[in-house]
This record gives C-alpha cells, structure tokens and sequence, in this order.
C-alpha cells in the first residue's frame, strides 16, 4: 500500500510555486510519492491559451527530474474531453485499490470546491491537502475548511503550511509575451519563477512568445 499525493493542473506551464506546494505537502504529511497529472482539457478553464498536452507533459518532467519522489501522470491526458477530478478519483481508486491518495490544491480552488461535479465523490476517495494563495489570507482558508469538514467529515481537508510565492501560469504567460530574451537565461528563469530547463524548453519550442 502507497500513500500518494496528487498534484493536478493545467501546468501551463508548470513554475516553481507548483515545486514548493507538492515538496512541502511530501515532507508535512506521509507521502510515498507525488504523482503530477496536468489535465487533457481542464473542465473549469479555458483552453485559449494552453499549449499541447506533449509539451505540458515534456515541461513537467523537466521540472521534477531532481526530486526521486516525484512522478509524471498521463492518467488524466489518455482520458478524452473535460477531466473532472471527481471522475479521476474514483478511476484512480478503481486501479490502485490499496492506495491512500491525497488530493494537492490551492486556496483558491478551495473556494469553488462545493460547486465542482460530485465533490463528495473526491473526498471519499481522497484527503484534500490546500494550500495556502496570495489571495485568501489563512483565517479565510481555516473558517472555509472548518465548514467543509463539518460538511464532509472530520479532517477530510487540511492544510499544507508552505512559502508563498507570487506567481501563475497565467501571469508567467503574459510575462513571456514582454520577454527580452537576453543572455542571461537563469536570472531570466528566477525571475519568472520557472525551473531553467522549463525556461529553456518553452524558448526552443516557442511556447508563449
């Protein structure tokens, strides 16, 4: 039996927020392994600007290749259409019968979660472990998750204390745009808050610019 955590998303592209959310969620509650599982088509999103599962895929492995307890996940990407978190925990349950799963995700999902598709379907299949946003201040978070643990039972939700770094996939995008390219691609990569062979990969396949 594997205790694992899964850290969903577009990852378009994924940046070093993802990182320090999934490493503090290994070293705070007893993971075997973080599983990261960018979406096909994410269902609450638009696509308008997302880049192709391959490269999204390619990035991710990029950005984990130094951490032995994390692993890529096509499982959401070889499903077709909208991915709906409810539908992957009850698939991920169906083949890994004796495995805890934990449920990674931000505040900010936090929030909508009661307005997702069969959200009791996730929490009976999976702890939701949240980590704390820019946008919502802890006591914000702590009243949220009292409620939805009255709701659906006892510690269903918990909280991953972690570093709060400011950045978005969508903000890292609209950076891209105005990027000046110069010379000096690490200190341009720490400044998008993206892991270098993440920065380097989205230059050689134009992704963004």
């Amino acid at each position: 039996m594997a205790s694992i955590g899964i850290m969903g998303g577009t990852f378009n592209p994924i940046h070093i927020g993802h990182i320090e959310i999934a490493k503090s969620a290994y070293e705070q509650y007893p993971l075997d392994e973080v599983w990261f599982m960018p979406n096909h088509t994410p269902a609450y999103k638009s696509d308008k600007d997302l880049v192709s599962s391959k490269d999204r895929m390619s990035m991710v492995n990029l950005a984990i290749k130094g951490y032995p307890y994390f692993k890529s996940s096509d499982f959401e990407i070889k499903r077709d259409g909208p991915t709906y978190s409810s539908e992957t925990f009850i698939l991920l349950h169906e083949q890994y019968p004796n495995d805890v799963f934990y449920f990674i995700m931000g505040a900010d999902s936090l929030f909508y979660f009661e307005k997702w598709k069969q959200p009791e379907n996730i929490v009976r299949y999976a702890t939701i472990l949240v980590a704390p946003r820019d946008e919502k201040n802890i006591t914000e978070i702590q009243d949220k998750m009292n409620d939805l643990n009255e709701k659906y039972g006892e510690n269903s939700f918990q909280i991953i204390r972690c570093p709060k770094i400011p950045c978005s996939s969508s903000e890292i995008r609209l950076q891209l745009e105005l990027c000046n390219l110069n010379d000096n691609a690490h200190a341009e990569a720490k400044q998008l808050n993206l892991p270098i062979e993440v920065y380097q990969y989205i230059l050689e396949h134009g992704l963004y610019l």
